[in-house]
Protein backbone atom coordinates (compact mmCIF):
# COMPACT_ATOMS: atom_id res chain seq x y z
CA UNK A 1 0.00 0.00 0.00
CA UNK A 2 2.76 2.58 0.61
CA UNK A 3 5.12 1.27 -2.82
CA UNK A 4 1.29 2.06 -3.93
CA UNK A 5 0.95 5.42 -2.52
CA UNK A 6 4.85 6.50 -3.00
CA UNK A 7 4.58 5.79 -7.10
CA UNK A 8 1.11 7.66 -7.36
CA UNK A 9 2.13 10.64 -5.53
CA UNK A 10 5.38 11.07 -7.73
CA UNK A 11 2.95 10.48 -11.21
CA UNK A 12 0.17 12.87 -9.91
CA UNK A 13 3.29 15.47 -9.11
CA UNK A 14 4.65 15.02 -12.60
CA UNK A 15 1.64 15.49 -14.44
CA UNK A 16 0.56 18.38 -12.32
CA UNK A 17 4.09 19.70 -13.81
CA UNK A 18 5.80 20.00 -10.54
CA UNK A 19 9.75 19.78 -11.17
CA UNK A 20 11.23 15.98 -11.37
CA UNK A 21 13.33 16.65 -8.39
CA UNK A 22 10.70 17.81 -6.06
CA UNK A 23 7.82 15.22 -7.33
CA UNK A 24 10.07 12.52 -6.58
CA UNK A 25 11.29 14.16 -3.06
CA UNK A 26 7.72 14.72 -2.00
CA UNK A 27 6.81 11.45 -2.43
CA UNK A 28 9.40 9.66 -0.68
CA UNK A 29 8.60 11.99 2.02
CA UNK A 30 5.06 11.29 1.85
CA UNK A 31 5.85 7.42 2.44
CA UNK A 32 7.84 8.04 5.35
CA UNK A 33 5.13 10.43 6.80
CA UNK A 34 2.37 7.45 6.75
CA UNK A 35 4.88 4.83 7.30
CA UNK A 36 4.87 6.41 10.64
CA UNK A 37 1.09 4.68 11.47
CA UNK A 38 1.59 2.01 10.15
CA UNK A 39 3.87 -1.54 11.34
CA UNK A 40 6.26 -0.85 8.13
CA UNK A 41 7.66 2.04 11.01
CA UNK A 42 10.58 3.92 9.02
CA UNK A 43 13.00 6.61 10.87
CA UNK A 44 12.57 10.08 9.67
CA UNK A 45 16.14 10.93 9.67
CA UNK A 46 16.74 8.27 6.35
CA UNK A 47 15.46 10.69 4.28
CA UNK A 48 18.21 13.04 4.65
CA UNK A 49 21.02 10.34 5.18
CA UNK A 50 19.59 8.66 2.06
CA UNK A 51 20.42 12.05 -0.13
CA UNK A 52 23.54 13.23 1.42
CA UNK A 53 24.63 9.07 0.28
CA UNK A 54 23.44 9.46 -3.02
CA UNK A 55 25.72 12.62 -3.92
CA UNK A 56 28.67 11.41 -2.34
CA UNK A 57 30.31 9.74 -5.49
CA UNK A 58 33.65 10.44 -6.82
CA UNK A 59 32.47 9.87 -9.97
CA UNK A 60 29.63 12.45 -10.15
CA UNK A 61 32.08 15.10 -10.06
CA UNK A 62 32.36 14.42 -13.96
CA UNK A 63 29.19 15.70 -14.15
CA UNK A 64 29.54 19.78 -13.38
CA UNK A 65 33.22 19.42 -15.15
CA UNK A 66 31.23 18.40 -18.61
CA UNK A 67 28.57 20.70 -18.10
CA UNK A 68 31.46 23.41 -17.64
CA UNK A 69 33.41 22.27 -20.33
CA UNK A 70 30.04 22.50 -22.11
CA UNK A 71 29.00 25.75 -21.56
CA UNK A 72 32.84 26.73 -22.16
CA UNK A 73 32.30 25.66 -25.83
CA UNK A 74 29.80 27.86 -26.58
CA UNK A 75 31.13 31.06 -24.67
CA UNK A 76 34.60 30.25 -26.96
CA UNK A 77 32.42 29.89 -30.30
CA UNK A 78 33.79 25.35 -30.31
CA UNK A 79 29.86 25.16 -31.60
CA UNK A 80 29.45 27.98 -34.14
CA UNK A 81 33.53 26.27 -35.42
CA UNK A 82 31.94 23.08 -35.61
CA UNK A 83 28.87 23.66 -37.40
CA UNK A 84 30.87 25.89 -39.87
CA UNK A 85 33.29 22.41 -40.44
CA UNK A 86 30.10 20.01 -40.79
CA UNK A 87 28.72 22.55 -43.63
CA UNK A 88 31.58 22.50 -45.53
CA UNK A 89 31.42 18.70 -45.56
CA UNK A 90 28.19 17.77 -46.25
CA UNK A 91 25.99 21.16 -46.74
CA UNK A 92 25.90 20.65 -50.53
CA UNK A 93 24.33 17.03 -50.34
CA UNK A 94 20.64 16.42 -50.43
CA UNK A 95 19.60 18.14 -47.29
CA UNK A 96 21.53 20.99 -47.21
CA UNK A 97 21.46 22.76 -43.32
CA UNK A 98 19.39 20.10 -42.06
CA UNK A 99 21.99 17.29 -42.27
CA UNK A 100 24.68 19.96 -41.70
CA UNK A 101 22.18 19.77 -38.11
CA UNK A 102 23.00 16.00 -38.14
CA UNK A 103 26.33 16.35 -38.56
CA UNK A 104 26.78 18.93 -35.99
CA UNK A 105 25.51 17.03 -33.16
CA UNK A 106 27.02 13.82 -33.81
CA UNK A 107 30.81 15.80 -34.19
CA UNK A 108 29.51 17.76 -30.55
CA UNK A 109 28.65 14.56 -29.02
CA UNK A 110 32.20 14.07 -28.56
CA UNK A 111 32.83 17.03 -26.58
CA UNK A 112 29.74 17.94 -24.29
CA UNK A 113 28.42 14.79 -23.26
CA UNK A 114 24.83 16.13 -23.07
CA UNK A 115 21.60 15.95 -25.61
CA UNK A 116 20.22 19.15 -24.40
CA UNK A 117 23.65 20.90 -23.96
CA UNK A 118 24.01 20.00 -28.07
CA UNK A 119 20.48 20.63 -28.81
CA UNK A 120 20.65 24.28 -27.54
CA UNK A 121 24.22 24.86 -28.90
CA UNK A 122 23.20 23.75 -32.49
CA UNK A 123 20.17 25.01 -32.66
CA UNK A 124 20.78 28.83 -31.70
CA UNK A 125 23.13 28.74 -34.70
CA UNK A 126 21.12 27.05 -37.14
CA UNK A 127 17.39 27.18 -36.45
CA UNK A 128 17.58 31.11 -38.30
CA UNK A 129 19.16 29.50 -40.59
CA UNK A 130 17.67 26.98 -41.77
CA UNK A 131 14.38 29.28 -41.30
CA UNK A 132 16.01 32.08 -44.01
CA UNK A 133 16.37 28.85 -46.39
CA UNK A 134 12.66 27.93 -46.39
CA UNK A 135 12.86 24.93 -44.26
CA UNK A 136 9.52 24.38 -42.52
CA UNK A 137 10.47 25.22 -39.17
CA UNK A 138 8.83 22.37 -37.31
CA UNK A 139 10.88 20.12 -39.62
CA UNK A 140 14.34 22.13 -38.81
CA UNK A 141 13.21 21.84 -34.80
CA UNK A 142 12.41 18.09 -35.38
CA UNK A 143 15.46 17.35 -36.75
CA UNK A 144 18.18 19.49 -34.38
CA UNK A 145 15.84 17.85 -31.53
CA UNK A 146 16.49 14.39 -32.81
CA UNK A 147 20.28 14.35 -33.92
CA UNK A 148 21.30 15.68 -30.00
CA UNK A 149 19.96 12.16 -29.00
CA UNK A 150 23.44 10.92 -29.56
CA UNK A 151 24.97 13.19 -27.61
CA UNK A 152 24.81 10.58 -24.28
CA UNK A 153 25.46 7.86 -26.56
CA UNK A 154 28.85 8.92 -28.15
CA UNK A 155 31.80 8.87 -25.50
CA UNK A 156 32.32 11.49 -23.11
CA UNK A 157 28.78 10.89 -22.20
CA UNK A 158 27.16 12.14 -18.66
CA UNK A 159 24.35 9.66 -18.15
CA UNK A 160 27.08 6.93 -18.66
CA UNK A 161 28.88 8.20 -16.02
CA UNK A 162 26.09 8.49 -13.62
CA UNK A 163 24.61 4.69 -14.99
CA UNK A 164 28.13 3.64 -14.14
CA UNK A 165 28.09 5.24 -10.32
CA UNK A 166 23.94 3.91 -9.92
CA UNK A 167 25.72 0.08 -11.22
CA UNK A 168 28.94 -0.24 -10.69
CA UNK A 169 29.66 -0.58 -14.22
CA UNK A 170 33.09 0.67 -15.83
CA UNK A 171 32.32 3.82 -17.23
CA UNK A 172 35.49 3.71 -19.85
CA UNK A 173 33.88 0.59 -21.03
CA UNK A 174 30.47 2.68 -21.48
CA UNK A 175 32.15 5.16 -23.42
CA UNK A 176 33.14 2.58 -25.59
CA UNK A 177 30.39 0.34 -25.94
CA UNK A 178 28.23 3.60 -27.20
CA UNK A 179 30.67 4.31 -30.51
CA UNK A 180 29.31 2.17 -32.59
CA UNK A 181 25.64 2.71 -31.82
CA UNK A 182 26.13 6.35 -31.99
CA UNK A 183 27.65 6.38 -35.12
CA UNK A 184 24.63 3.68 -36.59
CA UNK A 185 22.14 6.51 -34.93
CA UNK A 186 23.80 8.86 -37.16
CA UNK A 187 24.06 7.14 -40.30
CA UNK A 188 20.24 6.31 -40.06
CA UNK A 189 19.00 10.11 -38.67
CA UNK A 190 21.60 11.26 -41.68
CA UNK A 191 19.57 8.83 -44.44
CA UNK A 192 15.83 9.74 -42.71
CA UNK A 193 16.92 13.71 -43.21
CA UNK A 194 18.52 13.22 -47.04
CA UNK A 195 15.48 11.06 -48.00
CA UNK A 196 13.00 13.46 -46.41
CA UNK A 197 14.93 16.94 -47.69
CA UNK A 198 15.12 15.40 -51.39
CA UNK A 199 11.31 14.88 -51.63
CA UNK A 200 10.27 18.15 -50.27
CA UNK A 201 12.45 19.65 -52.65
CA UNK A 202 14.48 21.38 -49.87
CA UNK A 203 17.38 23.71 -51.01
CA UNK A 204 21.32 22.69 -50.57
CA UNK A 205 24.58 24.54 -49.98
CA UNK A 206 26.71 25.55 -52.89
CA UNK A 207 29.73 22.85 -52.61
CA UNK A 208 32.82 24.34 -50.42
CA UNK A 209 36.07 25.02 -52.44
CA UNK A 210 39.36 23.37 -51.40
CA UNK A 211 40.60 26.65 -49.48
CA UNK A 212 36.99 26.91 -47.62
CA UNK A 213 37.67 23.16 -46.55
CA UNK A 214 40.90 23.66 -44.97
CA UNK A 215 40.17 26.91 -43.80
CA UNK A 216 37.24 25.22 -41.65
CA UNK A 217 38.88 21.91 -41.22
CA UNK A 218 41.74 24.21 -39.21
CA UNK A 219 39.29 26.47 -37.50
CA UNK A 220 37.64 23.31 -36.20
CA UNK A 221 40.56 20.83 -35.89
CA UNK A 222 41.40 21.85 -31.75
CA UNK A 223 37.96 21.06 -31.10
CA UNK A 224 37.70 17.98 -32.57
CA UNK A 225 40.85 16.78 -30.78
CA UNK A 226 38.72 17.19 -27.30
CA UNK A 227 37.34 13.75 -27.34
CA UNK A 228 40.61 11.77 -28.34
CA UNK A 229 41.98 13.33 -25.32
CA UNK A 230 39.21 12.71 -23.12
CA UNK A 231 38.16 9.06 -24.25
CA UNK A 232 42.22 8.64 -24.13
CA UNK A 233 42.73 9.26 -21.08
CA UNK A 234 40.14 7.20 -19.81
CA UNK A 235 40.79 4.13 -21.94
CA UNK A 236 44.94 4.27 -21.55
CA UNK A 237 44.17 4.24 -17.23
CA UNK A 238 46.02 8.04 -17.34
CA UNK A 239 42.70 9.40 -15.92
CA UNK A 240 39.42 8.75 -14.29
CA UNK A 241 36.37 9.85 -15.99
CA UNK A 242 36.35 12.37 -13.11
CA UNK A 243 39.72 13.75 -13.78
CA UNK A 244 39.14 13.60 -17.71
CA UNK A 245 36.14 15.78 -17.55
CA UNK A 246 38.51 18.45 -15.66
CA UNK A 247 40.91 17.41 -18.46
CA UNK A 248 38.31 18.25 -20.98
CA UNK A 249 37.38 22.02 -19.07
CA UNK A 250 40.89 22.80 -19.01
CA UNK A 251 41.87 22.14 -22.95
CA UNK A 252 38.60 24.28 -23.80
CA UNK A 253 39.82 27.24 -21.16
CA UNK A 254 43.44 26.42 -23.06
CA UNK A 255 41.63 27.02 -26.02
CA UNK A 256 39.27 30.19 -25.39
CA UNK A 257 42.55 31.87 -23.40
CA UNK A 258 45.31 30.84 -25.81
CA UNK A 259 44.27 29.32 -29.47
CA UNK A 260 41.34 31.82 -29.87
CA UNK A 261 41.86 34.63 -27.61
CA UNK A 262 37.79 35.21 -27.18
CA UNK A 263 37.63 34.23 -23.44
CA UNK A 264 37.93 36.48 -20.45
CA UNK A 265 37.71 36.23 -17.02
CA UNK A 266 33.91 37.43 -16.67
CA UNK A 267 33.07 34.87 -19.59
CA UNK A 268 33.89 32.09 -17.32
CA UNK A 269 32.47 33.29 -14.48
CA UNK A 270 29.34 33.21 -16.04
CA UNK A 271 30.40 29.99 -17.71
CA UNK A 272 30.63 28.49 -14.20
CA UNK A 273 27.45 30.00 -12.76
CA UNK A 274 25.46 28.64 -15.86
CA UNK A 275 26.86 25.30 -15.19
CA UNK A 276 26.95 25.17 -11.18
CA UNK A 277 22.69 26.11 -11.94
CA UNK A 278 22.65 23.15 -13.96
CA UNK A 279 24.59 20.81 -11.87
CA UNK A 280 22.43 21.70 -8.61
CA UNK A 281 19.37 20.61 -10.76
CA UNK A 282 21.32 17.40 -11.50
CA UNK A 283 22.27 16.53 -8.39
CA UNK A 284 18.92 17.46 -6.30
CA UNK A 285 17.03 14.75 -8.45
CA UNK A 286 20.05 12.56 -7.83
CA UNK A 287 19.31 12.88 -4.12
CA UNK A 288 15.67 12.74 -3.82
CA UNK A 289 15.77 9.75 -6.30
CA UNK A 290 18.53 7.76 -3.98
CA UNK A 291 15.37 8.00 -1.06
CA UNK A 292 12.94 7.27 -3.63
CA UNK A 293 15.08 3.74 -4.90
CA UNK A 294 15.92 2.88 -1.47
CA UNK A 295 12.27 2.76 -0.28
CA UNK A 296 11.15 1.31 -3.42
CA UNK A 297 13.98 -1.83 -2.97
CA UNK A 298 12.65 -1.79 0.80
CA UNK A 299 8.98 -2.48 -0.56
CA UNK A 300 10.62 -5.50 -2.77
CA UNK A 301 9.54 -3.22 -6.26
CA UNK A 302 12.67 -5.12 -8.02
CA UNK A 303 11.23 -8.59 -7.09
CA UNK A 304 7.78 -7.71 -7.93
CA UNK A 305 8.64 -6.51 -11.26
CA UNK A 306 10.97 -9.69 -11.78
CA UNK A 307 8.36 -11.86 -10.82
CA UNK A 308 5.80 -9.96 -12.92
CA UNK A 309 8.11 -10.18 -15.98
CA UNK A 310 9.36 -14.16 -15.43
CA UNK A 311 5.58 -14.61 -14.92
CA UNK A 312 4.75 -13.43 -19.02
CA UNK A 313 8.80 -15.91 -20.48
CA UNK A 314 11.98 -16.15 -19.37
CA UNK A 315 13.20 -16.20 -22.54
CA UNK A 316 15.71 -13.69 -22.67
CA UNK A 317 14.63 -11.82 -25.95
CA UNK A 318 10.86 -11.86 -24.66
CA UNK A 319 12.34 -9.92 -21.21
CA UNK A 320 14.51 -6.83 -23.11
CA UNK A 321 12.06 -6.75 -25.79
CA UNK A 322 9.31 -6.22 -22.45
CA UNK A 323 11.82 -4.13 -20.26
CA UNK A 324 12.93 -2.01 -23.69
CA UNK A 325 8.61 -1.52 -24.09
CA UNK A 326 8.75 -0.21 -20.44
CA UNK A 327 11.46 1.63 -20.41
CA UNK A 328 9.77 3.42 -23.96
CA UNK A 329 7.33 4.24 -21.86
CA UNK A 330 8.49 5.24 -18.88
CA UNK A 331 10.82 8.17 -20.73
CA UNK A 332 7.28 9.23 -22.54
CA UNK A 333 6.30 10.50 -18.80
CA UNK A 334 9.41 10.87 -16.67
CA UNK A 335 13.33 12.03 -17.35
CA UNK A 336 16.08 9.79 -17.95
CA UNK A 337 17.71 10.55 -14.23
CA UNK A 338 15.11 9.57 -12.18
CA UNK A 339 14.10 6.31 -14.27
CA UNK A 340 18.28 5.19 -14.12
CA UNK A 341 18.01 5.90 -10.46
CA UNK A 342 15.15 3.79 -9.85
CA UNK A 343 15.03 1.02 -12.29
CA UNK A 344 18.58 0.41 -13.32
CA UNK A 345 19.21 -1.33 -9.54
CA UNK A 346 16.39 -3.61 -10.09
CA UNK A 347 17.13 -4.52 -13.76
CA UNK A 348 20.84 -4.97 -14.00
CA UNK A 349 20.78 -7.69 -11.18
CA UNK A 350 17.39 -9.54 -13.18
CA UNK A 351 19.48 -9.53 -16.76
CA UNK A 352 22.91 -10.27 -15.30
CA UNK A 353 21.55 -13.22 -13.53
CA UNK A 354 20.37 -14.38 -17.01
CA UNK A 355 23.59 -13.47 -18.71
CA UNK A 356 23.24 -10.41 -20.28
CA UNK A 357 25.90 -7.98 -20.11
CA UNK A 358 26.12 -5.49 -18.30
CA UNK A 359 27.94 -2.94 -20.28
CA UNK A 360 25.72 -4.20 -23.44
CA UNK A 361 22.12 -3.46 -21.62
CA UNK A 362 23.92 0.21 -20.18
CA UNK A 363 24.46 1.28 -23.71
CA UNK A 364 20.25 -0.05 -24.24
CA UNK A 365 19.16 1.16 -21.76
CA UNK A 366 20.54 4.98 -22.04
CA UNK A 367 19.89 4.80 -25.87
CA UNK A 368 16.18 3.88 -24.99
CA UNK A 369 16.08 6.73 -22.89
CA UNK A 370 17.23 8.80 -24.98
CA UNK A 371 14.47 8.13 -27.64
CA UNK A 372 12.38 9.72 -24.53
CA UNK A 373 13.98 12.90 -25.05
CA UNK A 374 11.90 13.39 -28.22
CA UNK A 375 8.71 12.02 -27.50
CA UNK A 376 5.90 14.14 -25.83
CA UNK A 377 4.67 14.67 -22.87
CA UNK A 378 7.54 15.63 -20.83
CA UNK A 379 10.71 15.03 -24.10
CA UNK A 380 13.18 17.65 -23.28
CA UNK A 381 14.41 18.04 -26.35
CA UNK A 382 11.03 18.73 -27.47
CA UNK A 383 10.72 21.41 -24.73
CA UNK A 384 14.17 23.38 -25.55
CA UNK A 385 14.35 23.55 -29.87
CA UNK A 386 10.79 24.49 -28.90
CA UNK A 387 11.78 27.78 -26.76
CA UNK A 388 14.37 28.05 -29.37
CA UNK A 389 12.58 27.88 -32.39
CA UNK A 390 9.05 28.99 -31.28
CA UNK A 391 7.18 26.64 -32.25
CA UNK A 392 4.57 24.30 -30.98
CA UNK A 393 5.67 20.35 -28.93
CA UNK A 394 3.44 18.77 -31.01
CA UNK A 395 4.15 20.08 -34.23
CA UNK A 396 7.75 19.00 -33.42
CA UNK A 397 7.23 15.74 -32.69
CA UNK A 398 4.65 15.58 -35.53
CA UNK A 399 7.75 15.82 -37.80
CA UNK A 400 10.20 13.75 -35.72
CA UNK A 401 7.93 10.46 -35.97
CA UNK A 402 10.73 9.36 -39.31
CA UNK A 403 13.63 10.20 -36.36
CA UNK A 404 11.93 8.21 -33.31
CA UNK A 405 11.09 5.21 -35.95
CA UNK A 406 14.50 4.88 -37.20
CA UNK A 407 16.34 5.58 -33.54
CA UNK A 408 13.51 2.42 -32.64
CA UNK A 409 14.99 0.37 -34.95
CA UNK A 410 18.88 1.01 -33.99
CA UNK A 411 17.58 0.62 -30.46
CA UNK A 412 16.08 -3.50 -31.63
CA UNK A 413 19.60 -3.82 -33.52
CA UNK A 414 21.76 -3.26 -30.64
CA UNK A 415 20.02 -5.09 -28.26
CA UNK A 416 19.48 -8.38 -29.99
CA UNK A 417 23.13 -7.80 -31.57
CA UNK A 418 25.48 -7.44 -28.70
CA UNK A 419 28.40 -7.60 -30.76
CA UNK A 420 27.65 -4.11 -32.03
CA UNK A 421 27.84 -2.73 -28.75
CA UNK A 422 30.74 -5.14 -26.86
CA UNK A 423 33.19 -4.71 -30.25
CA UNK A 424 35.10 -2.17 -28.81
CA UNK A 425 35.34 -2.49 -25.06
CA UNK A 426 36.36 -6.33 -26.09
CA UNK A 427 38.81 -4.77 -27.92
CA UNK A 428 40.44 -2.59 -25.83
CA UNK A 429 39.70 -3.93 -22.27
CA UNK A 430 40.30 -7.49 -20.95
CA UNK A 431 36.88 -8.80 -20.27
Amino acid sequence: MLLVSMIALLFVFSLLGMEIAWAIGIAAFGYLVLAQFTDSFTPMVLFAQQMTSGVNSFVLLAIPLFIFAGELMNVTGVTRRIVGFAATLVGHINGGLANVGVTANFIMSGCSGSALADAAATGTVLLPEMKKRGFKPAFSSAVIASAATVGPIVPPSISFVLLGAIVNVSVGQLFLGGVVPGILMFVGMFAVTWWICKSRDYPVEERATTSEKVISFKEGIPALIAPGIIVGAIIFGVATPTESAAVAAFYVLFLGFVLYRNLTLKKVIKAASHAAVATSVIMLTVATSKIFAWLAVKENLGVILTDAMLAISTEVWVLLLMINILLLILGMIMEILPIMLIIAPVLFPLLGGLGVDEVHFGVVMVLNLMIGMITPPIGLNLFIISQIGGVGVIDIFKEAIPYFLILVFVLLVITYVPGITLFLPELVFDR
